[in-house]
């Protein structure tokens, strides 16, 4: 719930900034009223993304902490401090805190830096999402960012139409709806293309095989939102070129057959308009259910559970047979290790050359390999003990991740690391990303 009013958040935000900069005529008296309800929106916009920002931190800290809420004010320095998301979140409410300053205000440099702060509040969640993954500087994070750009731009747009232009459709002349509508109309065109090009790239790489569209909660979800795209698409088809054209001067016009005035191509174009905001929340709410859930790409990695934290299994040894020699939902666990050791252990055997990891002072990778910067908080430390000793024991089929052959690009490691070595390896990388 609050990730997706935090996606409604942002698309009134950035919808409601592009429209008074970019879709509304300037200098037009019937447009005031208009101009102070989208900032009073942008307004209340900035404030639920504060405080789903906040819920946010303290989601991330209780899964850390193990669920155990008596320890957040231990885990919040930790989580700010030496992980990703931390350093991420600050920047995102560094800039949610002058978004809050400048939204306040009329004039049009300040909002148009309000917009450029609302575009940066965008991409923290792209630097903190699945397409992070393949490291911030990647094209899968650009094409992510844009995606998201184009859709609450579009979206955006739509809800602050029928927080306008529906609400006081009486006030404004047909004229001025046929300029509003045309301009927004172009606006999302451009947005569609967009949307759908990014869109087929974003599935590409977190959706490996068709199968995955319908066995996984990922491909459910992001079928969902994929028809209720095109039925948006479809509605936004139907406005453009059969009511926005009635909105023009020359009276009534035909459409299959019937006339149609001006007066009542705009009560058609308002009911467009809401119809399509209501199934826009519901994309929102199934890109909310994307964000929680896990991709294909990453399914391998969850299904082998998480790390048992804080118990041991006991169990009789008729039991332990029983179960096919292993406790039921047994996983491997390696102990604790000291990860200040673990990265003297990574720069001496010099992970860097392939892989990178924000914040540290590591050269810059010369090979290809995947980012480290958030891999703890993905994977288990199990997982990751196995990835150095056993790397193709499960094959990424990702970009930076195989060779030619097929097989995993990860060096064999067992002649150069002590059990020592290896448990504290595991803690480094286990602390990267929290």
């Amino acid at each position: 719930m609050g990730r997706w009013l935090g996606l409604l958040a942002l698309a009134i935000l950035i919808g409601g900034l592009v429209l008074d900069l970019v879709v509304l005529p300037r200098h037009v008296t019937e447009l005031a009223s208009a101009r102070r309800r989208l900032r009073r929106w942008v307004i209340v916009a900035v404030a639920v993304l504060i405080v789903s920002s906040a819920g946010d931190l303290i989601a991330r800290a209780r899964i850390m902490s193990g669920g155990d809420f008596s320890q957040l004010t231990s885990t919040l320095p930790v989580v700010l401090t030496r992980t990703h998301f931390g350093a991420i979140w600050l920047a995102r409410v560094a800039a949610l805190a002058l978004l809050g300053v400048v939204s306040v205000a009329r004039s049009v440099p300040f909002r148009a830096t309000a917009l450029v702060l609302s575009l940066g509040v965008l991409l923290t969640g792209s630097l903190t999402g699945h397409a992070a993954d393949w490291g911030d500087a990647s094209l899968a994070v650009l094409l992510d960012w844009l995606h998201a750009v184009a859709a609450t731009v579009w979206a955006g747009g739509l809800f602050g139409l029928a927080l306008t232009m529906c609400r006081d459709r009486g006030a404004w002349s047909p004229e001025l709806v046929g300029v509003v509508a045309r301009r927004f109309s172009r606006l999302a065109g451009y947005c569609l293309l967009v949307v759908v090009a990014s869109g087929i790239y974003n599935a590409w790489i977190q959706v490996p095989t068709l199968a995955s569209l319908w066995t996984t909660t990922y491909g459910v979800a992001l079928l969902v939102k994929i028809c209720l795209a095109l039925v948006l698409a479809f509605l936004g088809a139907l406005n453009r070129y059969l009511v926005v054209p009635q909105l023009g001067a020359g009276g009534p016009r035909r459409v299959f057959g019937a006339a149609i005035t001006p007066g009542a191509a705009t009560v058609r174009l308002s009911r467009f308009v809401g119809r399509e905001v209501l199934i826009a929340v519901v994309v929102f709410g199934c890109t909310a259910v994307l964000g929680e859930s896990t991709p294909k790409s990453h399914a391998s990695h969850v299904s082998r559970n998480a790390d048992p934290q804080g118990g041991q299994a006991r169990v009789t040894m008729e039991e332990l047979h029983a179960s096919g020699g292993v406790p039921e939902g047994w996983m491997f666990a390696p102990p604790d290790g000291d990860a200040g050791k673990g990265r003297e252990v990574f720069a001496r055997l010099e992970c860097f050359t392939c892989h990178a990891v924000a914040r540290e002072k590591f050269p810059r990778p010369s090979r290809p390999g995947p980012a480290l910067t958030d891999v703890g908080r993905h994977h288990p430390a199990g997982y990751l003990f196995e990835s150095v000793v056993n790397p193709n024991a499960v094959i990424v089929e990702a970009p930076g991740y195989t060779g030619p052959d097929g097989r995993s690009i990860m060096p064999d490691y067992r002649d150069s690391l002590s059990a020592r070595e290896l448990i504290d390896l595991v803690a480094y990388l286990k602390s990267l990303g929290g």
